[in-house]
């Protein structure tokens, strides 16, 4: 049947790199390198899987600096036909509700080009900010119904998909009308390795920058001043760890000198 399939993807500060301040304690997303965000590869996962059973095309979208181009490559890679890259300065310091009102305004334009978009994928949340607003904030933009933590899903026709959704406690199985937006979980979709082989592939499929004027965003509406939330402040946490060496020759008096210590720190233990 085909499925036209989009999948939000965001780029991330690698964690691998300490992470890089702007004088106003916001992250300097420019000066730092970015990769896939790991929340979004079980959704880039479940749309492949889709594609390779029905067939259809998958648009990934981003919303980032010019230099994610090289996280981008990933998920295309994994099996995404090809990407949208908005970036425009005038985005910088936008919360989540701008962030999704941008990236609705370039889903609308992609549904356009494409006549139909049936599916609209994302991870949970991000690693940078955990917020997990992005894809319901994005489906209220496009007055689309939206499913959040996605375990698995069970069944799509050309009318409806459904999915089993974790829920405190266990899970519960919904029919959602298409077109949808679904939020996925990393619990049942083991993102794939790229071969070689697709990774010298993914660079020629095609990626699309788009500004804001390109989407008809306006600009009250994005960045700070489209942001009713203001980041104050951020900064690295500062680890501090108070160890003790315990050390005697005989192993069974170290023991007890260990638990001794660890009686004091309040920490009770029941040994067999």
């Amino acid at each position: 049947m085909g499925f036209n399939i989009v999948v939000l993807m965001k780029p991330v500060p690698d964690p691998k790199e300490p992470p890089k301040f702007k004088p106003d304690g916001t992250l300097d997303r420019v000066s730092m390198k970015l990769v896939m965000n790991p929340y979004d590869k079980p959704a880039v996962e479940a749309a492949v899987q889709l594609k390779e059973t029905y067939g259809g095309n998958i648009v990934g979208i981003s919303m980032a600096p010019p230099h994610a181009v090289d996280a981008i490559r990933e998920a295309l890679a994994m099996g995404v036909d090809e990407f949208v890259l908005l970036t425009d300065r005038r985005l910088a310091g936008s919360d989540t509700l701008a962030t999704s009102y941008a990236i609705a305004m370039a889903i609308k334009k992609l549904w356009n080009k494409l006549g139909k978009i049936d599916m609209i994928m994302c991870g949970i949340e991000s690693s940078d900010s955990n917020t997990a607003h992005i894809g319901p904030e994005t489906a209220e933009w496009l007055g689309l119904p939206s499913v959040s933590y996605i375990d698995k899903i069970l069944e799509v026709t050309n009318e409806y998909v459904k999915v089993k959704r974790i829920i405190e406690g266990g899970y519960m199985t919904l029919k959602v009308k298409l077109p949808a937006v679904l939020t996925i979980a990393g619990t049942t979709y083991t993102p794939r390795i790229p071969t070689l082989r697709d990774v010298i592939k993914a660079r020629s499929k095609p990626i699309t920058t788009w500004s804001l004027d390109d989407v008809n965003g306006d600009p009250s509406k994005v960045g700070l001043q489209g942001s009713p939330t203001k980041l104050l402040r951020m900064w690295q946490a500062e680890m501090k760890r108070k160890g003790k060496i315990i050390t005697d020759p005989d192993p069974d008096k170290a023991v007890d000198k260990l638990l001794e210590e660890l009686k004091k720190d309040g920490i009770s233990l029941f040994v067999r």
